[in-house]
């Protein structure tokens, strides 16, 4: 991870110190945008699985989610996998808004 925070820095300081760049700033995008779509794969996978369970349970993943960890339903494995799911599929979709800059 220190290597990559220390090459963006230096992308940072040769931008500020040359200008923008045209090639780094295209070639950052597609990266950029590449990653966003393997979360957004991903996400679309999870919310399938996420759904079956929504459908089995008739209740919104939100909901469960919050009755789980409240102790309300027991440790059954579906639930436990439910939860998995939610989490997983939460994260995926924090990184991804934090690439699109919305974080």
């Amino acid at each position: 991870m220190e290597q990559t925070l220390s090459k963006v820095k230096n992308l940072e300081k040769f931008i500020q110190e040359h200008g923008e760049d045209s090639f780094i700033s295209k070639t950052i995008s597609k990266m950029l945008n590449y990653k966003i779509q393997k979360y957004e794969e991903e996400i679309k996978r999870l919310n399938k699985e996420l759904k079956k369970f929504e459908q089995t349970y008739e209740k919104e993943s939100s909901i469960f989610f919050k009755e789980f960890n409240g102790g309300l339903l027991g440790d059954e494995m579906d639930f436990v996998e439910w939860s998995s799911l939610y989490q997983m599929r939460n994260r995926l979709l924090e990184r991804k808004n934090t690439l699109e800059g919305k974080m």
